[in-house]
């Protein structure tokens, strides 16, 4: 499909932790507090019923958030409008701080016997987040949108073979007592009945200190700041974007400019917008402090930016030059963290203009906080409760404010 115009759709939910600040500085290096969500047990970290109920409910509510933008007033039906949906970074990990790997694309069969998920709705053949979150989008009613569900995190445990040697009847388990690798990812999605296989997923490259907490401050275990190990921020494959996964340069099929050629997308998560290169040794900081699309010496008709605690920077926009058939590009920040003021809160952020260079007032269209009144866009709350198979869920159970509002810019030509 030949695309003339896009617009921008922004879920604004605050995806930070409940959490004492440090009154020095908004965004400490160490915190203490927690991430809201559903658990069973203690340790957060393994407890996979109680993921399992969190994706479920967090679905829920992501149900709700986009039929709140169906519904928006100034929502534009024009076939050659692309729109799209974007949450911020944080939006699915559950109380433990990440979800088992596992469960984001979830199983053909039965669950893993040491899941131990016998009699309940997650026992076989459950898709997992992304699976359930391609499912609600899975209508022609949305065949014109792309998703981009915030982001993920989960952990990844080696395996160990159990009985060794190998027999018939062996099976591999998770093995907990290995340090788990940490995955951010954003999960990107064509809506359509029949684009469920058009999606993308890509990773953040380096942890930021909000990230992790160092501290928690209740008596439970979760994944805390120290005991995680990230992606090599140093990894070539991730600074060279050569990867089909995972990287920050990607392709749609069938999602075209008006003349018929592939938008150009990028995608850098939070702290992957402002710096890139890698990490100097000796001084422990980043090479670059200007994001990773302009790293790989990239330009972009549509660079999205999902984060918690970032907002648009200018030495990091790289959007092509426009031409007379297809003139503009735009910079798209969904913010989980903190107004535009820096205070807690959320934040939506467009921009087009210079790249690299300072970004005009003029150039920046669309700047809001926090579910506040804006010129050209409309507001709409998402409801702050749901019904899952377990029992009713408040959204103060899974977020750090309720469920926030959708802010639907009118649309722009591309």
């Amino acid at each position: 499909m030949n695309y003339t115009h896009v617009q921008f759709i922004s879920w604004e939910i605050n995806t930070g932790p409940k959490t004492v600040y440090n009154p020095a500085s908004f965004n400490p290096k160490d915190l203490t507090g927690y991430y809201p969500g559903i658990s069973s047990q203690n340790d957060k970290r393994f407890d996979v019923l109680g993921q399992c109920q969190d994706i479920e409910a967090r679905v829920k509510f992501t149900e709700a958030a986009i039929k709140a933008a169906q519904h928006s007033s100034n929502i534009d039906k024009n076939r050659s409008t692309l729109k799209i949906f974007m949450a911020p970074e944080f939006l699915y990990r559950g109380a433990g701080g990440a979800y088992l790997h596992d469960l984001i694309n979830g199983w053909n069969g039965p669950a893993p016997d040491n899941f131990m998920l016998n009699n309940t709705p997650y026992a076989r053949a459950w898709t997992g987040l992304f699976g359930n979150l391609q499912a609600l989008v899975a209508n022609n009613l949305f065949e014109h949108w792309i998703f981009v569900f915030g982001t993920t995190i989960s952990a990844s445990f080696a395996t160990t073979l159990t009985p060794t040697p190998r027999t018939p009847d062996s099976k591999a388990y998770i093995d907990f007592t290995e340090p788990a690798e940490i995955y951010n990812t954003a999960l990107v999605q064509l809506g359509g009945a029949s684009n469920t296989n058009v999606n993308y997923a890509s990773r953040k490259h380096y942890i930021s200190a909000i990230d992790f907490l160092k501290y928690y401050m209740y008596n439970n275990v979760t994944f805390l700041k120290d005991h995680v190990t990230p992606l090599d921020a140093n990894s070539l494959r991730f600074v060279e974007e050569t990867t089909h996964e995972g990287g920050a340069l990607f392709n749609l099929n069938n999602v075209n400019n008006v003349n018929g050629k592939p938008i150009n997308f990028g995608l850098e998560i939070c702290l992957d917008h402002a710096a890139s290169g890698g990490i100097d040794p000796k001084t422990n900081s980043y090479y670059n402090h200007f994001g990773r699309i302009r790293n790989a010496n990239k330009y972009v008709k549509l660079q999205l930016v999902p984060s918690a605690g970032m907002s648009l920077v200018d030495a990091s926009i790289r959007l092509e030059p426009g031409t007379a058939s297809t003139p503009n590009a735009y910079a798209f920040n969904c913010d989980g963290l903190g107004n535009l003021n820096r205070t807690p809160g959320c934040h939506t952020q467009i921009w087009n203009g210079a790249n690299g260079a300072e970004v005009l007032n003029d150039n920046k269209l669309f700047e809001a906080s926090s579910g506040e009144p804006l010129a050209n866009t409309t507001v709409s709350a998402v409801h702050s409760n749901t019904t899952a198979s377990f029992g009713n869920v408040t959204a103060n159970d899974l977020w750090a404010n309720d469920a926030g509002s959708i802010r639907v810019m009118n649309s722009l030509a591309l």
